[in-house]
């Protein structure tokens, strides 16, 4: 990870894989007796997926984006019954045009991507979302997301999670 980071720091947010207490704040708000459809962005070597799935009655209703190959393969050894399209994010309204997604759950490093990126992606997940949908990211940063000010999503919830390195501030947003 700390190679790829060096390599890539805007595209890779840490150097160390998400831990499982940041999966869990991230994925609490997926509706176990009602989704549908569950969508992971950036999905990495998987530490989030892990507890997506843990709330999910079947690993087919989730589907996830990763465009480092490395990292890949590295998910798709660890997670064979999982949906992984080797994909750029920037590319989700065109993957699932006329589809609406229960689940958006966010690995990217928003605040490390051009704004311009940021904004495509966000417009693409109000653009996949119902009123039931539910937008969760993460940041690095204990700056109050001003992401609900910025797109037509309003912030339902968000917490800390210190038992992650980095710590880590998740939101989660709705329509």
């Amino acid at each position: 990870m700390l190679q790829r980071f060096l390599k890539s720091p805007r595209t890779i947010g840490s150097i160390t894989p998400s831990s499982a207490f940041l999966g869990r704040a991230l994925s609490e708000k997926i509706n176990q007796k009602c989704s549908n459809s569950v969508l992971e962005l950036g999905a990495g070597t998987g530490p989030i997926t892990a507890q997506i799935l843990k709330r999910l009655p079947s690993p087919e209703l989730l589907t996830c984006l990763e465009v480092n190959q490395q990292l890949c393969s590295r998910f798709r050894a660890s997670f064979p019954d999982v949906n992984l399209l080797e994909k750029d994010c920037r590319e989700i309204g065109t993957l699932f045009a006329g589809h609406k997604i229960d689940n958006i759950v966010s690995s990217l490093p928003y605040r490390s991507l051009p704004k311009s990126t940021t904004d495509t992606i966000f417009e693409q997940k109000i653009s996949l979302s119902n009123s039931q949908t539910v937008i969760s990211i993460f940041s690095y940063d204990f700056l109050f997301s001003d992401y609900h000010r910025r797109y037509p999503i309003r912030l339902i919830d968000s917490r800390s999670v210190f038992l992650n390195f980095p710590p880590a501030k998740v939101y989660h947003f709705a329509l």
